[in-house]
Parts: structure tokens; C-alpha cells; sequence
């Protein structure tokens, strides 16, 4: 992956030089905060072309999974949680090469959707991450996630209740907190006052939402929005928000 540089122009690998990053960068924060489409982009000097063009090749190249690593979360390991969230597909983004199953997207009884499946610590700051379509079960998923939980108490709502997944957590040395489900025979206890607290993984949820283009998704493929939600969480993250 190439090096830039501040205040250097940005090569096309043409020959060609644009203009400078920081307005590459502007226009993607732009589209990620405002929703609006790449055509309505208004940068000086640079076409839309040109700042899609760039947001698509750091997508492809993992860029901003790189500057998650990179950046410095605070410790919050007495708590963790997992939760997903529905995110509608925009008809714009409803037509991907491959179809739809290809690329994280399903059709519900809301229409179609895909899911975000998040792990976070007791600050709400994220842990692990997937992107799923909008028909798949949370609980499927939660085991891939808690690879990545380092906590004493894991929190999570009844859709996770699964004798199987309690099993699993208690096996990585955590204790379990979820309520059992309506239909259980002998339903599970769990710290009802210790489960209020899941509100932060909800917390995690809304603040990336603010960004209009995670909060709806308009892109085609899986990469290029999975690409804004690690661009959001880093902006976030930078501005002390989480």
C-alpha cells in the first residue's frame, strides 16, 4: 500500500497528480456523515470520481480496519457485550454484482436489510465486527465474536439465550448474563441490575448511526460499507466519543 504524506498531492498512478489528501479525505467524510450520493459531492478541484476512485482502492486494501488497530482504546474489561442491529438497504444498493446473498443483504419483513453483529467493552468501544444479511440469526454468530471478549461479565439480550453458548462463555472464564427466553421450561436466572448496563453496546449502535450513509446502506457491496462503519468508528474515536 502506497505511503502519503500530509499536504502532498495524491498520485493517480498515471502520472497525473490530483489534489491534495486532506480534500480526498473531506469529501469522503462528507459523503459518510451527510448520506449523500458520490455525484452530489462537491470538493474544489476534485471530481467525485476522483475521491470515489480512492475510497474504493483504501476499502479493498483494508485501510481503515488498519487504522482501527492502530488507534488506542481505553481499557474497559469488566463487561462485555453482543448485539446486532438491522441497517436498511437503500434501493441504490439493492442490484450488486453476484446478488444480493453475495454481498450481506436479505430480504425481511421490513424489505431488505443487513446486519451488523458487534462485541463491544463496558465503554462501548468495539471489539469485533460482521456483516451478515438481515435474515441471520444473532446467536449463530456470537461465538466468532466472543473470541474477541476479554471481560468478566458478558452481556446480552434473550435472543442469545442458548444452553450451548452459556456453556461457552463460561468456559473462557466469564460469567453470562442473558435472560432466558419466554418459552423456557426451566428458565436460567441472570443479575437483572448488571443487565440494565447492556444499553452500551445500544450506545455503540446509535453513535455510528449519526452517520447518515451507516445508518442507511447505499452501497452495493459488503466491502465499501463495512469501509464507512470502520470510517465511523475511527472519526468517532478520534473526537473522544466512545
Amino acid at each position: 500500500m502506497p505511503k502519503y504524506q500530509k499536504g502532498q498531492p495524491v498520485a493517480t498512478g498515471a502520472g497525473r497528480p490530483l489534489s491534495s489528501l486532506e480534500r480526498v479525505v473531506a469529501g469522503v467524510l462528507f459523503v459518510l456523515k451527510e448520506g449523500c450520493s458520490w455525484r452530489a459531492l462537491d470538493v474544489p478541484d476534485i471530481a467525485w470520481q476522483t475521491v470515489y476512485g480512492h475510497f474504493r482502492r483504501w476499502a479493498k486494501a483494508g485501510l481503515w480496519d488498519q487504522a482501527m488497530q492502530q488507534m488506542k482504546w481505553r481499557a474497559g474489561k469488566d463487561l462485555g457485550m453482543v448485539d446486532a442491529t438491522h441497517i436498511k438497504v437503500h434501493r441504490d444498493g439493492a442490484n450488486p454484482a453476484g446478488g444480493q446473498e453475495k454481498q450481506a443483504m436479505s430480504r425481511t419483513k421490513g424489505g431488505l436489510n443487513t446486519k451488523l453483529h458487534a462485541a463491544v467493552d463496558g465503554r462501548s468501544q468495539p471489539q469485533a465486527l460482521i456483516l451478515t444479511a438481515g435474515t441471520e440469526a444473532d446467536v449463530v454468530h456470537a461465538p466468532t465474536l466472543l473470541e474477541s471478549v476479554d471481560a468478566r461479565h458478558v452481556l446480552m439480550d434473550k435472543a442469545y439465550d442458548s444452553d450451548a453458548l452459556r456453556e461457552l462463555i463460561a468456559s473462557k472464564g466469564m460469567k453470562s448474563c442473558i435472560p432466558p427466553r419466554s418459552n423456557r421450561v426451566a428458565p436460567a436466572t441472570y443479575d437483572k441490575k448488571l443487565y440494565k448496563k447492556r444499553h452500551r453496546v445500544e450506545n455503540f449502535f446509535e453513535k455510528i448511526k449519526r452517520m447518515r450513509r451507516v445508518a442507511t446502506r447505499y452501497d452495493k457491496t459488503d466491502v465499501s460499507f463495512m469501509a464507512f462503519v470502520l470510517l465511523a468508528i475511527c472519526t468517532l474515536s478520534l473526537r473522544n466519543q466512545f
